[in-house]
């Protein structure tokens, strides 16, 4: 089989190359082993404009925002379905310092933030809330589902082999590579954390980073919102379910869930909810990123054989579409890739 691009991995950052390619008409094929606890596949699916305790614009926010938002709602018309709700976060202050700190980044980002004149939900859901603030647009990226449909889609398309990536066996070759039966003119790895075990990958900066999760039942919770005190809640597909995380670790003995993150968890629950909720289920992951948090995006030589779309961190659903789009535009008409992104930057 021939094709012009060989995608390895088919996480967010996968299907939306897969998407771009698709849209400009260039063949390409995508190399899967479907992993429940990849990173994309354990994901909440948050864009939100502001970031960390400080609220500070998130990178490029006035870029992403309305490019995902556009992205999305044209990837689900492509899907036939909706992969995308606006939202708007609150976040709950219990004293009065909390939210004096936040009026004043409602001054340095009045867009995105703001100060309600009466809060938009019963304060009495929670513990001692004295006051909220709100964080919109956020956009919530029902991403299970994104990657389902784009994987159903690339197998009635038989453009998806699902079997592991065996990097001992990719050959390079004059005109690109060979892979088993398959020759392609360039490779692009979009496989997050499993990045690090291909022995063909140039010398790569990549930072892994681990995070957990609970899933939980919280009937009486109005999912309007995305709430958020030192944890985030964000509303799931079936009703009264909930994604609440998630941790952050650069050292990590070992991928599983931890007891520690849900002990700590459940008693940071039991301060803040004021209503009855269950837990379902505990979550763990590896999100791939580098050291200055900035994406891994571009090739690795002028004739862009060899290509990456990685180290999106726990920015992928805003990161990949973005940077899946300079990607693409980049190899098709030499389009420059954000500087800040670029894999040039380590060349």
């Amino acid at each position: 089989m021939k094709t012009e691009v060989l995608i390895i991995g088919q996480g967010i950052s996968g299907t939306w190359l897969s998407y771009y390619l698709e849209k400009n008409k260039v063949d390409h094929f995508v190399i899967d082993q479907a992993d429940s606890q990849s990173a994309s596949r354990q994901a909440g699916g948050l864009i939100n404009p502001v970031t960390g305790r400080n609220k500070v614009k998130t990178w490029l926010a006035d870029q992403l925002l309305p490019f995902c938002q556009t992205a999305y709602q044209q990837i689900g018309e492509c899907l036939q379905t909706s992969v995308i709700d606006t939202k708007t976060i609150i976040e709950c202050f219990t004293n009065s310092e909390a939210t004096a700190l936040f009026s004043r980044r409602v001054n340095e980002n009045p867009q995105y933030l703001e100060i309600p004149s009466e809060p938009p939900i019963q304060l009495d859901l929670f513990h001692n809330c004295q006051a909220v603030g709100l964080i919109r647009p956020a956009y919530l990226v029902s991403v299970q589902l994104l990657l389902s449909t784009w994987r159903d889609r690339l197998r009635a398309l038989g453009k998806i082999g699902e079997y592991d990536f065996d990097s001992s066996k990719l050959v390079k070759t004059e005109s690109g590579y060979h892979y088993k039966d398959i020759h392609c003119k360039r490779i692009i790895f979009c496989d997050g954390a499993r990045i690090q075990k291909r022995s063909i990958s140039p010398a790569i900066p990549l930072a892994p980073t681990k995070g957990e999760a609970l899933i939980l039942k919280i009937p009486d919770l109005p999912p309007s919102f995305v709430y958020k005190n030192k944890l985030t809640l964000l509303p799931l597909a079936e009703k009264g379910y909930w994604w609440v995380g998630s941790s952050y670790e650069w050292a990590f003995e070992h991928t599983n869930p931890t007891s520690a993150f849900k002990e700590h968890t459940l008693t940071a629950l039991e301060n803040w909810l004021a209503i009855p909720f269950e837990i379902i289920e505990q979550r763990a992951a590896v999100r791939m990123g580098t050291m200055e948090r900035r994406p891994l995006v571009g090739f690795d030589s002028p004739e862009k054989n060899w290509g990456i779309l990685n180290g999106l961190g726990t920015k992928g659903c805003s990161l990949a579409p973005y940077f899946a789009y300079q990607l693409v535009e980049n190899l098709l008409h030499g389009s420059e890739i954000d500087p800040e992104a670029s894999w040039t930057r380590f060349q």
